[in-house]
């Protein structure tokens, strides 16, 4: 099996599923949830892995791939774009929660799961053997207190992340609103899965850890917590409590204005 089968396969999935549109009821309309993803590859032996160990980086309760599974050889990751329809709406609002976003964005967080476990079982059949982090029962995220800019914040150690996999596999960089910026930027989900197959990885086409953030700070200005500034980056206790408000008070959805009406909403701000 080749790297283009994998691509091939995912992209098969997504265009013959029945499940990428959303109703909104406020305007009566469905809309499509997500577009086509890009795939990228990391090698299980990236040394990245075993850095993200270091506390400076992740911590201590991170899991290299070879955790997850003995065999391992490749990371493969998967960035689905939200879609045109969802990001438009959701920019244009001046609501703290648009329907768009309040539906489309659980709906792609779990379609993109569901089509990346309809991957993992045709690989398995294919005689693959795959491990999928976040549907493990070793994953597990903790957090501790720390200081950031003088106000109190949160870092989260996880066993597992996608958005560091994604930056190990090619796929883009952080920003300072610390989701990952792709090609097509970074209002989308991520999805991973490892396996025992091995695979050319894709290389980094860049160095720096923010390097496809421009810093052009709109993220900042849009966000209704002040969580973000460009010094200290995204405040995690701060964007944390706000998303408990929104959900104790709007139901679901989550904020994500940092995401929609931005620099890096759906391109990769440092090559245009």
């Amino acid at each position: 099996m080749r790297k283009n089968d994998i691509q091939e396969m995912i992209l098969d999935i997504f265009h013959h599923s029945d499940d990428n549109l959303v109703h909104l009821p406020e305007e009566n309309a469905d809309i499509p949830i997500l577009e086509e993803p890009l795939t990228g590859f990391a090698s299980a032996d990236d040394p990245l892995f075993e850095e993200y160990k270091d506390p400076e980086a992740i911590g201590e309760s991170w899991l290299a791939p070879h955790e997850w599974l003995d065999s391992a050889k490749t990371v493969i990751v998967f960035f689905f774009p939200y879609s045109e329809a969802v990001r438009s709406r959701a920019a244009a609002s001046k609501e703290l929660i648009n329907e768009a976003w309040k539906y489309g964005y659980p709906a792609g967080a779990d379609l993109s799961k569901k089509m990346t476990n309809i991957l993992q079982k045709q690989l398995e059949e294919a005689g693959l053997t795959i491990c999928n982090p976040i549907f493990d029962p070793r994953m597990k995220t903790t957090s501790i207190r720390v200081t950031s800019g003088g106000d109190e914040d949160r870092h989260y150690i996880p066993s597992w992340s996608t958005r560091h996999a994604a930056y190990a596999a090619g796929l883009g960089t952080f920003g300072i609103h610390r989701h990952l910026i792709t090609e097509k930027g970074s209002c989308g989900s991520l999805t991973t899965l490892i396996t025992d197959a091995e695979f050319e990885p894709d290389p980094r086409p860049y160095t720096g850890l923010y390097e496809y953030c421009i810093r052009c700070g709109t993220c900042a200005v849009r966000c209704p917590a002040d969580a973000i500034t460009l010094k200290y980056l995204r405040n995690l206790k701060k964007c944390s409590d706000f998303g408990h408000y929104l959900t104790d008070n709007f139901g679901g959805g989550g904020c994500g204005k940092c995401l929609f009406g931005v620099s890096c909403e759906h391109i990769n701000p440092s090559k245009h």
